[in-house]
């Protein structure tokens, strides 16, 4: 089974809760695109009262190459310029911010996505009982339920009702296992007449 998987590198920033703020507002903010920055902000406030900065843009796409010999393994820094985009994006939002705001951390991640950006949820072909739930890029926690649900009804009773899983197959990638036809196939390729 093939199970190719690239990366998506994406700055987020945190904000340090201003001098003199007893209280940040505790909802979550999903923004719109906004043109004069190129970012589409989600702002998570946390107990701590410091805001973390999502959504900003800009994201590096890493292939296959590139994780296999260990990109970001070590380091994965923000990228400067979306820092400055989502810094000047969410200040226009806020004027507390604006005027008073302190970025506590810059950082970035890197997200697994398969090629299609669909993720791999369902049996894997050919391993009696091997199932896999992976490659959700940025959604995981979103979808989780979901497909917790869906994994949940394959495992037990052989198919999911929640979800239909045909188009995250985790064999997409896989050459197909064809039988029939002259010649003999390896792989789902034919490898000729074996006399």
């Amino acid at each position: 089974v093939e199970l190719p998987m690239e990366g998506v590198k994406s700055t987020s920033i945190v904000w340090k809760k201003p001098e003199g703020v007893e209280t940040v507002d505790a909802t979550a903010l999903f923004c719109g695109e906004d043109d004069r920055f190129g970012t589409h902000l989600e702002c998570y406030p946390r107990p701590d009262g410091s805001i973390y900065l999502c959504g900003i843009g800009g994201s590096d796409y890493i292939s296959k190459e590139e994780l296999k010999e260990g990109a970001f393994r070590e380091l994965c820094e923000a990228k400067e310029s979306r820092v400055a985009a989502a810094t000047q994006s969410f200040q226009e939002m806020s004027e507390k911010y604006k005027t008073d705001g302190e970025l506590l951390r810059t950082q970035a991640c890197m997200r697994p996505c398969p090629p299609d950006a669909l993720p791999y949820i369902g049996s894997i072909q050919g391993y009696e009982g091997a199932y896999i739930n992976a490659g959700h890029n940025c959604w995981g926690i979103a979808w989780a339920p979901a497909c917790g649900r869906a994994m949940s009804e394959l495992v037990l009773e052989g198919s999911s009702s929640t979800i239909d899983l045909d188009p995250f197959d985790p064999g997409r990638f896989s050459p197909t296992i064809s039988r029939g036809g002259r010649g003999r196939k390896r792989r789902g390729q034919s490898v000729g007449e074996q006399w």
